[in-house]
């Protein structure tokens, strides 16, 4: 049985659980999703639906490769058009954001794919921002330690030039004498 696909109701313990339409599910996963979606606690508590089914739901539809089964052959998209409907949908929810990705031909799974794939890059940007950091730190580190080093080399040479100096002094008063 497909995830869209209504089921009758079951009993456990004597509840029955309530099934819902394609559209009312379709509906609350478009909520789920976009810039403004909410959460699936609070979504939960708008609509009485328990936070359990809207996660599985939500979670279900990013892993289908279609939402609607059969609606269309699989389409392969230019990364500047993934852009494009990327920044389309940022302001989009709800209806609107379903309307949209129909008008387009893109499924939620697609968009939530290309979103995840793009807060992926923002990760490994991240990481490699980190490490470029703990390398400079470390560098400088390394500088402070090598100008130190240089300071103490200089501080010996001069002392070592001047008991050197002494010594020649007291040896040319010794052969005077």
């Amino acid at each position: 049985m497909g995830f869209f696909e209504t089921k009758p109701g079951r009993e456990r313990d004597g509840v029955v659980r309530k099934t819902y339409s394609v559209a009312f599910k379709q509906k609350m996963v478009a909520k789920l999703i976009g810039k403004h979606a909410v959460s699936a606690t609070r979504l939960s508590q708008e609509t009485g639906v328990s936070q359990y089914a809207l996660s599985q739901w939500k979670r279900q539809a990013s892993t289908l490769p279609e939402m609607a089964a059969g609606k269309r052959a699989r389409h392969v998209w230019t990364w500047t058009r993934k852009v494009e409907i990327l920044a389309a949908t940022a302001e989009l929810e709800g209806e609107a954001l379903s309307a949209y990705l129909e008008r387009e031909d893109v499924t939620l799974a697609e968009l939530e794919e290309w979103r995840a794939a793009l807060q992926g890059d923002r990760g490994a940007s991240l990481a490699a921002t980190k490490r470029i950091k703990k390398l400079e730190r470390e560098l400088a580190r390394k500088e402070k330690a090598l100008a130190e080093a240089a300071a103490l080399l200089i501080l010996k040479k001069k002392l070592e030039d001047y008991y050197s100096a002494e010594e020649d002094e007291n040896t040319d008063e010794e052969n005077e004498k």
